[in-house]
């Protein structure tokens, strides 16, 4: 029986959608953050927060995932996982 392989690139969205609800639902009291005279509500705030880290895993992952070596260890670990 093959399992269903979903790509790193795939989860991403869905990582980053629950991450800013949770941003917004459980720590939209200590994400109120004043700049001047402007306060930035906890949606905008969680947006920008998780978004600026997971960008940069998403692409660090791309990249990893992408050099021939790890690709062939994953591509291994794979065949053995769908073998048994």
């Amino acid at each position: 029986m093959e399992l269903p392989v979903v790509p790193p690139e795939a989860k991403q969205p869905s990582r980053f959608f629950f991450a800013v609800l949770s941003g917004v639902v459980f720590f939209a009291a200590y994400a109120s953050v004043t700049i001047g005279n402007k306060t930035i509500d906890a949606l905008i705030y969680s947006v920008t927060y998780n978004g600026s880290y997971l960008a940069v895993e998403e692409i660090i992952t791309i990249i990893v995932i992408s050099i021939p070596p790890v690709k062939k260890a994953l591509d291994y670990v794979k065949q053995m996982a769908n073998s048994r």
